[in-house]
């Protein structure tokens, strides 16, 4: 058992160095206002990489198979202990991981491309390219010039078999997000105490969140104010005033806006707008996930709040 993981003792004495220095270096871009940009969410793992490729060579004659298995678990002990020493949440542990992944495997591949390169008598200038690309990419978001557009608007709209004066009424109730979601909403905890007083102008709504960032313990408690901005026959604008909640770590909700439009006498189009800015760094990997995220979350409050039967 020569080769055991965990029989390597230099090896996990360097694992723990790196997990220290990668704690370090992300607290320092928390406390110089970089942890929403992509320094965080690349540069780091392009770090890590680099780390991994000095204490695991790829001259060695392992198969590439059971390397690659070996760097992920390297990988995942910096990842976690890094993240448990800064007492970060499992919402942003299963948000870094895709991306994290990503840059392992691309420098990964890099690594293993020079090598076979150079066993071949070949120039590896090429394979510098994409290391490259990732520095490179690792800032943006340090400043506003090279960073893409945050703002963003998610539009749903569905056909429901509610009149207009019903889709209002259930709007001014009591409301239980505790139903049953789509998976990736499952990873954000709903509110847990919502205070509606009416759907008149100016009226403020007061929205309570908790969450448990490892399951059971280590409480962050925040609010939303929702302003009921402007109140028409078959349109509700509202503006958000105050975020102090989990989510704003991912995205700034600027408002809403709910259309009413009558089908028939039983059916009515329901088309929910949501204004946010995200928060987070790099462009091709956030928005898309926020995108999503938000789009399933203006149907559940379609499906769930707006349209939902009462007795």
């Amino acid at each position: 058992m020569k080769d055991s993981y965990f029989k390597n003792k230099p090896k996990l004495f360097i694992l723990l160095i790196s997990i220290a220095v990668v704690s370090i270096l992300i607290r320092l871009l928390v406390n110089y206002n970089f942890d929403k940009t992509a320094l965080l969410y690349i540069g780091i793992p392009f770090l890590v990489s680099l780390i991994l490729i000095k204490i695991r060579n790829p001259n060695t004659s392992s198969s590439w198979k059971k390397l690659y298995i070996n760097r992920l678990i390297d990988a995942f002990i910096i990842m976690f202990g890094s993240s448990i020493v800064l007492f970060e949440g499992f919402v942003c542990v299963v948000m870094f991981i895709p991306i994290y992944l990503i840059i392992l495997l691309l420098m990964f591949l890099t690594e293993a491309f020079r090598q076979r390169a150079k066993k071949k008598g070949r120039g590896s200038l090429s394979v510098h390219i994409l290391p490259l690309i990732i520095v490179i990419s690792a800032f943006e978001g340090v400043n506003p010039e090279i960073s893409f557009d945050r703002d963003e608007t998610v539009t749903v709209s569905r056909v429901v078999q509610r009149s207009i004066t019903d889709i209002k009424q259930n709007l001014v109730k009591p409301m239980n997000l505790q139903k049953s979601r789509p998976w990736f909403l499952t990873l954000f905890p709903m509110p847990y105490d919502i205070k509606a007083g009416s759907l008149e102008a100016g009226d403020i709504h007061e929205i309570n969140f908790k969450y448990y960032r490892w399951f059971v313990t280590n409480l962050h408690e925040g609010r939303m104010l929702l302003e009921i901005s402007q109140v028409s026959d078959n349109r509700i604008k509202t503006t958000f005033l105050e975020d102090t909640s989990y989510i704003a770590k991912y995205v700034s909700l600027k408002g809403t806006e709910i259309q009413l439009d009558k089908v028939d006498d039983a059916h009515t189009r329901i088309t929910l707008i949501i204004n946010y800015k995200r928060e987070l760094d790099p462009y091709w990997y956030f928005s898309p996930i926020e995108r999503y995220g938000i789009s399933k979350t203006a149907s559940f409050l379609i499906t769930e709040v707006i349209a939902r039967e009462t007795l």
